[in-house]
């Protein structure tokens, strides 16, 4: 695993520019050049005495990172901040939007989950225009989001729109009523899109504890966490991309993975392991393996994002 330095406020949203990170190699590159070899975005090239990230380039994979023998490749240890949950749960604006990925493959659990919330919120709003897409809300509103994608689109590339992620929200939420999984061993994958967010990562890992499930952390995990490899797809050969998938997959050491994240629950099905969507968990539910093809998957996502 990296090291990581004092992390640090990340720079100011620029609206209209997604709020994307990257890695970088620090000194203690030994100059074998095998993040050159394996980065999936060709970000990577050899400079006079380094190798050098171009952080345009970069998909924030953490490829770089799990093949480095020097452990010198690393994100840049930058923090975005949350909202207070307290305020916003004062606000008139205040939407929930499950994402696309959700409301096409758990439709029903995004359902619940919006009534779940309603009952301790009742001047939430419903709100299911995809992140790609204008919003079309206030400016001063909130959208409260289960993807790590949502999160970072709504709030970048939107004026006036801000976002908190749902697990925040519910841990914060009091006299909340969540099943009791009594003991179970469970591994954690953070999204990679949340790993500068080390907040939500508390969180999840407050409201798994409250679920009285055992956590077993990975090696990479919080912020120092790597894509399940789904980021991967259409910059490699599927079949390259499934290689990645399974070799994160054998990074976890239980075979129930917790994800926040669709893309995750069809990449660790499709190797082998069992992941446990956390929507799903926190209305008592079991997680059904998805068992499409990475094309299949994919392309559906596409088009519910095109009509959305």
């Amino acid at each position: 695993m990296n090291s990581s330095s004092e992390p640090s406020e990340a720079p100011a949203i620029k609206t209209g520019v997604e709020d994307t990170f990257y890695y970088e190699i620090t000194t203690q590159c030994a100059l074998c050049g095998s993040c050159e070899s394996e980065c999936p975005a060709g970000a990577i090239t050899e400079a006079e005495e380094s190798f050098l990230v171009d952080k345009r380039a970069c998909i924030d994979c953490g490829t770089c990172a799990m093949v480095c023998p020097a452990g010198a490749a690393r994100s840049i240890p930058f923090v975005r901040a949350s909202l207070d949950p307290a305020a916003v749960r004062s606000e008139d604006a205040f939407y929930f939007n499950a994402g696309c990925a959700q409301s096409l493959y758990k439709p029903k659990a995004a359902a619940q989950l919006f009534s779940l919330l309603k009952e301790h919120y009742p001047q939430l709003h419903l709100h299911e225009r995809c992140c790609h897409h204008d919003p079309q809300l206030p400016a001063g509103s909130v959208i409260i989001n289960c993807c790590a994608g949502c999160d970072r689109r709504f709030r970048s590339l939107y004026a006036g729109i801000n976002t908190l992620s749902l697990w925040e929200l519910l841990d914060a939420t009091p006299q909340l009523n969540l099943p009791d999984f009594r003991g179970r061993q469970v591994s954690v994958h953070d999204s990679c899109g949340y790993r500068h967010k080390p907040q939500v990562h508390r969180a999840i890992r407050s409201l798994l504890r409250k679920m009285n499930l055992e956590i077993v952390e990975a090696e990479y995990s919080g912020t120092d966490s790597v894509c399940c490899g789904d980021k991967l797809y259409g910059l490699l050969e599927d079949e390259q991309v499934e290689q990645r998938i399974a070799e994160r997959a054998r990074q976890f050491p239980c075979a129930e993975v917790v994800v926040t994240c669709i893309g995750c629950v069809r990449a660790l099905s499709s190797a082998g392991k069992k992941p446990c969507y956390l929507p799903e968990l926190l209305l008592g539910k079991m997680t059904e393996p998805l068992s499409e093809s990475l094309f299949d998957y994919h392309s559906k996502l596409e088009r519910y994002i095109a009509e959305h």
